[in-house]
C-alpha cells in the first residue's frame, strides 16, 4: 500500500468551487488515503473486499497473503480452490479470482495495459471480467490508477455524503449526482475522499449540513436529564437551543447563555414553567408567527397542529404549522413538544418521541400537583 498524495494546489482549487466544501476540507484537514499501484494486486484486493466489513475483509486479505506469500496471478491460478476457501473466501470469490488469474496468465487480460486507456474504456474492459462491476472498476480507477476526476454513484458512502452535503431529504437522484459531479470537476476524486471521511466520522449525525461545521456564535452546553443540550447565542440573544449527541464546539460562555443554563436547571427541577430569555428567531414570517404562538400554549397542556393553525387565523395551514414546528431551533423555550396529533397521539418530534413523552409527563405532573 502506498500513500496517495493530495496536491495542495488541487485541494485549494476544490475548496474554491464551493464554500461548503471549503469548510469541510478545513474541518477535516489533510486526510490520508492509500492505494495499490500494482493493477492486478488492486483488482484481487477489490474482489476480496466486496460486500464485507473492513475488519472481516482485512482478516481474509491477510490470510490470503500469508497463504500465497506474494499475491500473483501465477500463484492464484495454481493454488487449489480448497486452499482459497480456507482463507475465508466465498465460493463465488474463489471463482472470480481463479478466472481473473488464469486470464492474466494466458495473456487474455493485461492489467498493465489499462493505464493507457481513458476512464470509460477501463470500466468497459473491467466489467467484462466476472466479479468486477462498475463500482469495483471505479474504485480501481481511484485507488490503483490514481485518476483524479472519479466519483461513484454506485457507492453508498458517496450517495449518503452528497445527501448530507446538499441537504437532501433522501439519497441523490442520478440527476442530482451528476450536478454535484459537474460542480467539482476535475477534482471529484478529492471530493470523494472528503465525502467518505465525513460519513466514516458520522458527521451527518452531528451536523445538519457542512455549514454547521464552524460557527461564529457563542456556544455552551447543559447536561439535562434527557441528554446534552447545546445553547448558541449571538448579540446576547439565544439563536439555538437543541439536543445534541455530543459536544460539537469549544465552549465560550456569555451571560445570556449562563441565564439559559440556570433557567433550564429550574425547568427540569420543576421550579420554572416559562422561560424568560431574549430570542433571535431566524425563519419566514409564517414560521415566526407559529413559534410565537407556540409560546402561548400553557405549561402542562397540549394543542393539535390544527389548533395552532386556527390560533394564527389560518385554519387550513395545519401542515405548514407542522413544518414550522420541525424547523424550530430553540426547543423547550419555544415548546414545540406541546403540539400533538389531532387524534391524541404524540405526533412527531425531531429530538425523539421518547423525549417528547418525558417532557409532557414532566409538565403535566407538575401542573396538576
Amino acid at each position: 500500500m502506498e500513500k496517495i498524495v493530495l496536491a495542495k494546489d488541487d485541494l485549494a482549487a476544490l475548496q474554491a468551487k464551493d464554500q461548503r466544501m471549503a469548510d469541510l476540507v478545513d474541518y477535516l484537514g489533510e486526510i490520508e488515503r492509500t492505494g495499490i499501484p500494482d493493477p492486478f494486486l488492486a483488482l484481487v484486493r477489490n474482489i476480496v473486499f466486496q460486500q464485507l466489513s473492513g475488519t472481516a475483509a482485512d482478516s481474509i486479505w491477510q490470510r490470503l497473503q500469508d497463504e500465497l506469500g506474494v499475491v500473483t496471478a501465477d500463484r492464484i491460478s495454481k493454488i487449489s480452490a480448497e486452499e482459497l476457501l480456507d482463507c475465508g473466501l466465498s465460493n463465488r470469490k474463489v471463482t472470480y479470482l481463479k478466472e481473473l488469474s488464469i486470464a492474466v496468465v494466458n495473456g487474455d487480460f493485461k492489467p498493465d495495459q489499462l493505464k493507457k486507456l481513458n476512464n470509460q474504456q477501463i470500466i468497459e474492459e473491467l466489467v467484462k471480467l466476472k466479479g468486477i462491476g462498475v463500482w469495483t472498476a471505479e474504485i480501481f480507477l481511484i485507488f490503483s490508477l490514481n485518476r483524479q476526476n472519479v466519483i461513484s454513484y454506485n457507492d453508498l458512502g458517496i450517495r449518503k455524503g452528497i445527501q448530507w452535503f446538499e441537504g437532501l431529504n433522501s439519497e441523490p437522484s442520478k440527476k442530482q449526482f451528476n450536478k454535484f459531479k459537474q460542480k467539482f470537476t476535475p477534482y471529484n476524486t478529492l471530493a470523494s475522499f472528503y465525502l467518505w471521511e465525513a460519513t466514516s466520522l458520522n458527521l451527518p449525525d452531528k451536523f445538519a449540513s457542512p455549514g454547521e461545521l464552524f460557527t461564529k456564535n457563542k456556544v455552551a452546553y447543559y447536561n439535562s436529564p434527557l441528554g446534552l443540550i447545546e445553547i448558541q447565542a449571538a448579540d446576547q440573544q439565544i439563536v439555538s437551543l437543541q439536543f445534541q449527541p455530543e459536544q460539537r464546539y469549544q465552549e465560550d460562555l456569555v451571560p445570556v447563555i449562563e441565564k439559559a443554563q440556570q433557567q433550564l436547571e429550574e425547568y427540569f427541577a420543576g421550579e420554572r414553567k416559562y422561560f424568560e430569555l431574549p430570542l433571535k428567531l431566524k425563519g419566514t414570517d409564517f414560521q415566526k408567527q407559529v413559534w410565537q404562538q407556540l409560546q402561548q400554549i400553557p405549561y402542562g397542556t397540549t394543542r393539535a397542529y390544527k389548533d395552532v393553525a386556527i390560533a394564527i387565523n389560518n385554519k387550513n395551514a395545519y401542515r405548514a404549522v407542522g413544518n414550522a414546528n420541525n424547523k424550530n431551533k430553540i426547543v423547550l423555550v419555544i415548546p414545540c413538544h406541546r403540539v400533538t396529533a389531532s387524534d391524541g397521539g404524540l405526533g412527531g418530534y425531531g429530538a425523539g418521541l421518547w423525549r417528547k413523552e418525558w417532557l409532557l409527563n414532566h409538565e403535566q405532573k407538575l401542573a396538576n400537583s
